[in-house]
């Protein structure tokens, strides 16, 4: 699999999510899978480590902003639901 083809998982699984006309409740209790937390680990190891080329910080860079996406809807129903 390559380096776009792991980090298209994340966003598929966001989409899959998305495209099912979710609750508030199941957007808030989304989890991306095992296998793309365990990616996701990998790449956040291998850049500790100061091993990573180009092509895995583009991947990681992607993580991160399916993370970052996910962290800002999440904050948007919260506070829809606060007030």
């Amino acid at each position: 699999m390559s380096t776009t083809e792991a980090a298209s998982k994340v966003f598929e699984e966001i989409a899959q999510l998305f495209g099912s006309g979710p609750t508030d409740e199941q957007i808030l209790n989304f989890r991306p899978s095992a296998d793309v937390v365990q990616r996701a680990s990998k790449l956040l190891s291998l850049n500790r480590t100061g091993q990573m080329d180009d092509d895995l910080k583009h991947e990681l860079d992607q993580y991160e902003q399916a993370e970052l996406l996910m962290r800002m809807v999440k904050a948007q129903i919260r506070a829809r639901q606060g007030s």
